[in-house]
This record gives C-alpha cells, structure tokens and sequence, in this order.
C-alpha cells in the first residue's frame, strides 16, 4: 500500500471542506458569547467590583490554567446533569451536544479576552479619562465615549490571537463530544465508505493520514484568510485616528 494516495486524498479533502461551516459556527457562536461575557468580566475588575472581581479572578485563573479538553469534557458531560439535578429539567435530552461545545469554548475565551480587554483599557493614559470628566462626561460615559474606542484599537491584536486559537482549538470538538466538524470528518473518513471514479461503493482503506495532512491544510488557509480579515480591521480603525464621538457633540 502505497504511502500517500492523491486520489484519496482529494475526495477526502472534499469531504472536509464540506464540514467547515460546522467548524466556524462553532467559532463565531462561541467568540461572539466570550467577548460579552469578556467585557463584564473586565468591567468587574477595572471597577474592583465587591466580592465579584476576586471571583472573576479566580474563574480566569482556573480557565488559563486548566487544559480546554477538560473544560470541554465538563461542559459535555458534567454540566448537563447538574443542571438536571438542579432545575429537574433535562437539558442532554433536548439540547445537542454542540450547544455544550459552543458554551466550552466560549466559557474559555472569555477569560483569555477579558485579559486582552482590561490591559487594553489600561494601555489608555489616564488623562483621556481626566479630560472627560473635565468636560462633563460622566463615568460610564467617558468608558463608552472615550476608553472604549481607544481600547478596542488596542486589543485587536490580541483579539486576533484569540480568535485564532478559538479556530486551532475547535479541532477538540470531535475529541470531546463526537461533533463532526473539520477534525471530525478528517477522522473518521477513513473508515468510512466512499464511491470511486466508477460510482463503485469501497470499502474502508483505514488511511488517516490524508485526512490529517487535508485539515491541516483547510485550518491553515483559514486561519490566513482570518489573519488578513484582521489585519484589514485593523488598518480601518487605525485610519480613524484619535476620533471621540463625543468631541462632535460640542
């Protein structure tokens, strides 16, 4: 048996372009809940929050520090039956296994995002936020008018780094919850039927290193094309200069 089959390696890799929309609904659910709970968890640490920004440390804490497979396993297994036991509602019956995943990834992302959110916050001088209160922006209005826009700017790259990762780190989905994503198809695809140039259905070939090699290839490219959306994002905000919507409100 031949190394590596080209022809394979092309239906396979059909077969795993075919699962990248699983792929970045998983990503983009899971980013777009990590970056709300983000903020709020920035937020209770730049304000020092009661009781809520030591608990806030200790939940960054024990998400940095503990291996996302293992979050994913909780959020699976665990997390579906303390909710039964709590409310008597049975959740793992009604909710599919993604639903946990997308609430892992986003439970993670939001700890390393607020990281990146509250050093940003802090990136800005102070007396952007002393200059708005001498004009009469009140506290919340100075964070949304004036911090908010400035620290945003600041954090895309480190926004990037995250959502890159996030992408990287979806190929556990399979690992953990049987989810047939990018990772997924690249795994079982060898073991699993498939029709020749003839239409013939054929028999397993048991090959995997094709469909490991293809979801390289289709994560890289994604990852790319995710790094330039970026980078153009980027150089659009950065051409708004120093622009505070509240210097046009006179």
């Amino acid at each position: 048996m031949n190394f590596f089959s080209w022809s394979f390696f092309g239906i396979t890799l059909v077969r795993i372009v075919g699962r990248v929309p699983v792929t970045l609904g998983i990503t983009a659910g899971a980013f777009s809940i990590g970056i709300v709970l983000a903020f709020i968890l920035a937020a209770v640490q730049l304000y020092k929050v009661p009781l809520a920004w030591q608990a806030a440390r200790f939940y960054i804490s024990f998400i940095r520090g503990t291996p996302i497979l293992i979050q994913l396993l909780i959020c699976n297994l665990l997390l579906p039956s303390l909710i039964w036991r709590i409310t008597s509602y049975n959740v793992g019956r009604y909710w599919r296994p993604i639903v946990f995943v997308i609430m892992a990834y986003a439970l993670n992302s939001a700890a390393f995002l607020s990281e990146t959110l509250r050093a940003s916050v802090s990136g800005v001088g102070a007396g952007q936020q002393e200059a708005a209160y001498s004009v009469g922006l009140t506290k919340l209005q100075s964070l949304v008018y004036v911090i908010l826009p400035q620290a945003i700017r600041i954090s895309i790259p480190g926004m990037a780094n995250s959502l890159s990762s996030l992408l990287k780190d979806t190929s556990l989905a399979y690992s953990a919850a049987g989810i047939l994503d990018i990772m997924g198809m690249a795994s079982t695809n060898a073991t699993a039927s498939f029709r020749g140039q003839s239409g013939s259905v054929l028999s397993a070939t048991f090959r995997e290193m094709e469909g490991y090699i293809g979801a390289a290839c289709v994560f890289f490219v994604l990852c790319i094309l995710l790094e330039r959306g970026m980078n153009l994002l980027s150089k659009h905000l950065d051409r708004g200069g120093g622009y505070i919507p509240w210097e046009k409100r006179g």
